[in-house]
């Protein structure tokens, strides 16, 4: 068994198997837990309508069925150029169960996760042990399970990338790794879709190169940063005529951390005070700056002296810690970067390496009596400062510290019997064991914004649908919200967007949560002519919810389907013309002919006569209009619709559109430049092992020259 555990790959794998296993404990506590929030209204249904279109042989750069949700290149979020998040989608097509897919496609992440902390562990000359340690507890620690895990899914898809990102650079830039795996862990990281990964590679390079000093590190992080306009050109070209159009600079302390909150890092109950989602309320009632138990109680059994021997070698870890220190305290909004909290995972991995190699130093057992004093001292105020942000729950509090100093007195007790392998039990087993009791106080994430109802996979409507209805008012289970009917594959109106598309949200008033009561008057008021919002969508199927609007009249050309208590079901009489196209209306003195599409992205219509053509598309940029070969230009419409003006001289012909996202041409030629890059730096000059290899062939080649043959 000794023998077993010493092989090199042993040990991660066990860490992989125990991750995926105590990751099942929340979802075990919770059937939705890892679907709350976001992941319930953004992330998880869009998944699986993205690998839908996979599977049918399309690549979901733009979805029509999703309107402004649907600009997918655009939201950045979902990262369509990740293979890994590509092949997650499409296993979420197996799952009719959203909850137990999300629990499944976040499991993976979090043992990605833990496996690239062991690695970037064992790169700073952590023991196996400590390294061990450290990638149990992170992926657990608060903020990451609890929001990341449990919310924020694309935080935890980019995130997991982070530690590899490092682990190669580092070893890239000491020569012992090719260039192109740096390229590729931080291609992954880029195209995951969050904005954080790329702060977090600024970070890691400007720490190495602080550490290496030498410019090969500052082109290798370019190569890896050519990825960027490929992933955010879009989203930059949509914001024109989105919510998210404009660089801020302000502070409203919303998940803005303060000095206390990090203080108490080790407390399991640490419920930290300030501005959230519900203006009600003061605090977040989960532990999200929670980094690990050990954390604080082995302070005053290090040998510090350690990181002063080692300095030079961890130049990169104080650096990233530094600089998430400072990001943690910054203001509520920055540009893209808002809510202050959402850096502390970055925080906490620099933390990770620096207390992996204070770890695998061992922790020392003189001068008994000062260190017990000082780490009861050190529980006692991270005791203060949790009771003093929730008095409340004092008893979670007072039972969180007597977890605590058992379980440090256990550690204690392996360290002084010099068994490492004891005290990485130690370590897991508390981790393990507080993670328990943490999901037991708190069971879901109760600090997020709204609880939507479970998407589903099936519904009974047909047609796209408009929806009027409010989340915050019950019941609501006929009702689905955000990308609720993109799970069961339904075109419909309302869809969660991070980057919306305002003339379109106010037309309506309608957002990615919710549509006002008076949403129902706006899709039937005439818009154009005679034609409402509801013709020009093409929409056939309303749901109206009647706690909001308690009896709507049908319009003309519209009857009811079907009533009861919660909702009242419209249907249009007639079909929608030319069901293979999205041509919603036309002038009087215009015959259109044919309308088809080849994809959601292109569209042909054949015409004649002469005036304007609307399309069921909403005009985002990168629209590029064809007339008989000849460019025309295109405009919104009402709400925001795609709108083309036939030239006067043209009175026959055929409109050909395209939609291309903006930037995605010069995106993709800067991701080959950087993999060029990268490549280059390769061949530039070998590796330390290519090198030895090299030299060894040549000492082989020398030798069987200069012996001379058996006659």
């Amino acid at each position: 068994m000794t023998s077993l555990l010493s092989r090199r790959w042993v040990p991660p794998t066990i860490l992989c198997v125990l991750v995926a296993a105590v990751a099942l404990v929340p979802f075990a506590r919770a059937h939705l837990f890892y679907l709350a929030d976001d992941s319930a209204a953004q992330f998880a249904p869009m998944w699986r309508r993205i690998g839908e279109q996979l599977l049918s042989g399309t690549f979901p750069l733009l979805d029509l069925d999703s309107w402004q949700g649907g600009n997918l290149a655009g939201e950045a979020l979902f990262g369509l150029w990740n293979p890994v998040n590509l092949a997650d989608y499409v296993l979420v097509t197996r799952f009719d169960d959203l909850a137990l897919a999300s629990a499944v496609v976040k499991t993976q992440f979090l043992v990605i996760l833990a496996l690239g902390v062991y690695l970037l562990c064992r790169e700073f000359g952590a023991s196996r042990w400590a390294a061990f340690a450290m990638g149990f507890a992170l992926p657990f620690s608060g903020f990451i399970l609890f929001f990341q895990a449990g919310t924020w899914a694309a935080g935890l898809m980019t995130f997991a990338w982070v530690p590899w990102v490092w682990w190669s650079a580092r070893k890239v830039a000491a020569r012992t790794l090719h260039p192109l795996w740096a390229f590729v862990f931080g291609a992954l990281c880029v195209t995951a879709g969050n904005p954080y990964g790329v702060l977090a590679i600024l970070a890691i390079y400007i720490g190495l190169f602080a550490e290496f000093r030498k410019v090969r590190v500052v082109l290798i992080g370019l190569s890896v940063l050519a990825v960027a306009p490929l992933v955010f050109l879009p989203l930059v070209g949509a914001a024109s005529v989105g919510s998210r159009s404009g660089m801020v600079l302000y502070n409203s302390g919303m998940l803005q951390p303060g000095i206390g909150d990090l203080l108490a890092l080790s407390m399991p109950s640490h419920s930290p005070l300030m501005k959230v989602f519900d203006p009600s309320d003061i605090r977040l009632h989960v532990p999200a700056t929670y980094f690990a138990w050990f954390a604080v109680p082995v302070l005053a059994w290090l040998d510090w002296t350690v990181l002063r021997r080692r300095r030079r070698e961890l130049v990169s870890a104080f650096v990233v810690s530094g600089m998430y220190l400072v990001f943690c305290l910054a203001p509520s909004n920055l540009w893209m970067f808002r809510w202050p909290l959402r850096n502390i995972e970055g925080l906490f991995l620099g933390i990770t390496v620096l207390l992996a190699v204070l770890l695998s130093a061992g922790l020392r057992t003189d001068h008994l009596r000062r260190r017990i004093a000082i780490t009861g001292g050190a529980l006692l105020a991270g005791t203060y400062l949790s009771v003093a942000s929730y008095p409340k729950i004092a008893v979670h509090h007072v039972v969180g510290a007597i977890l605590l100093a058992g379980l440090t007195a256990l550690l204690i007790l392996a360290a002084r019997r010099g068994n490492s392998r004891w005290m990485a039990g130690v370590l897991t087993a508390g981790t393990a064991l507080v993670l328990v009791v943490q999901t037991t106080w708190s069971p879901v994430n109760s600090s997020v914004t709204q609880t939507y109802p479970t998407p589903t996979v099936r519904l009974p409507y047909t047609g796209t649908v408009a929806q009027i209805a409010d989340v915050a008012r019950e019941p609501r289970d006929r009702f689905r919200f955000g990308n609720g009917y993109a799970a069961a594959g339904v075109p419909s109106l309302m869809a969660y967007t991070g980057i919306a598309f305002m003339k379109y949200e106010k037309a309506l008033c309608i957002s990615h949560r919710e549509t006002c009561a008076d949403g129902y008057t706006r899709l039937f008021t005439p818009v154009q002519g005679d034609l409402t919002i509801a013709d020009l969508t093409r929409v056939e199927t309303v749901v109206v919810q009647r706690a909001l609007v308690n009896a709507p009249q049908p319009q003309p050309g519209w009857h009811i389907e079907s009533s009861d208590d919660e909702a009242i079901v419209l249907r249009r009489d007639k079909p929608i013309t030319f069901p293979q196209g999205r041509v919603s209306a036309w002038s009087p003195n215009l015959i259109v002919l044919e309308d088809t599409m080849d994809g959601a992205r292109s569209e042909r219509v054949r015409f004649r006569g002469n005036g304007t053509l609307t399309f069921a598309r909403l005009n985002w940029p990168g629209y590029r209009a064809e007339i008989n070969g000849r460019t025309v230009p295109v405009r919104d419409g009402p709400a925001g619709l795609l709108t083309v003006d036939l030239p006067g001289d043209v009175n026959e012909g055929e409109l050909e559109l395209a939609w291309t996202p903006p930037g995605l041409p010069a995106g993709i030629v800067c991701a080959f430049l950087g993999m060029a890059l990268a490549c280059g730096l390769g061949l530039r000059r070998p590796s330390v092992r290519l090198r030895g290899a090299i030299q060894r062939a040549r000492r082989r080649r020398t030798t069987a020259r200069t012996v001379t043959p058996v006659p």
